[in-house]
């Protein structure tokens, strides 16, 4: 995915001097900072999925995961399902955050699209956050995370205790969940207009 997204800036000649990123996407871009893909000052992640799952989940479960999604009917099998139970509703409300029923429709149709479903299981089947995190010392860009105190995927005292260490870490914690940049899009704009004055004022 970090080579995939690299490839498009490098084909649209951009070279992003803050680049913004929730739940995965933020690792998505600290790998691509770590591998010279982009080179940024900052990085900004909201609720960023940060917090490395088990190690027996890494060894044992993702590679049957992965072998399963890639034979696609499990995908077919969970788009089904999504779209004829409570399945979203549920997964929605785990979040934490408080959704329009316009944003909770766009969700039950991405989940009921057997593409973005086996796209979504296949990432998480071959996430690895310890590798990641074990490559961060060669982060050269400041990081500033934004938490939510009502995420219920990931806890403020998880992802702060994860988050010790990274270079430049700055932090802020704001009411919401999981789903912040949807339920108070206002805070992510706030955020980034805020990072950019700091910027500019540097410079």
């Amino acid at each position: 995915m970090a080579r995939a997204v690299g490839e498009v800036l490098t084909a649209l000649g951009e070279r992003p001097v803050v680049a913004a990123g929730h739940s995965a996407g933020l690792s998505v871009l600290l790998r691509m900072t770590v591998d010279g893909l982009m080179t940024p000052q900052r990085l900004v992640g909201f609720c960023p999925a940060l917090i490395a799952p088990p190690a027996w989940y890494v060894a044992f479960v993702a590679p049957l995961l992965g072998f399963l999604v890639e034979s696609g009917p499990v995908a077919d099998g969970a788009a089904r399902l999504a779209s004829g139970t409570r399945l979203v509703e549920q997964m929605l409300a785990s979040t934490g955050s408080r959704l329009t029923e316009a944003q909770r429709a766009r969700y039950r149709a991405l989940c009921a699209t057997p593409e973005h479903v086996h796209a979504a299981l296949t990432m998480m089947s071959r996430w690895d956050l310890p590798a990641l995190r074990r490559d961060l010392g060669s982060l050269r860009a400041s990081v500033h995370l934004v938490a939510a105190r009502g995420d219920r995927w990931i806890p403020v005292g998880p992802l702060e205790r994860a988050a010790r260490g990274m270079p430049g870490m700055t932090w802020q914690v704001e009411d919401g969940g999981h789903l912040l940049p949807e339920e108070r899009p206002e805070v992510v704009t706030q955020t980034l207009v805020d990072i950019e004055r700091q910027l500019q004022e540097r410079r």
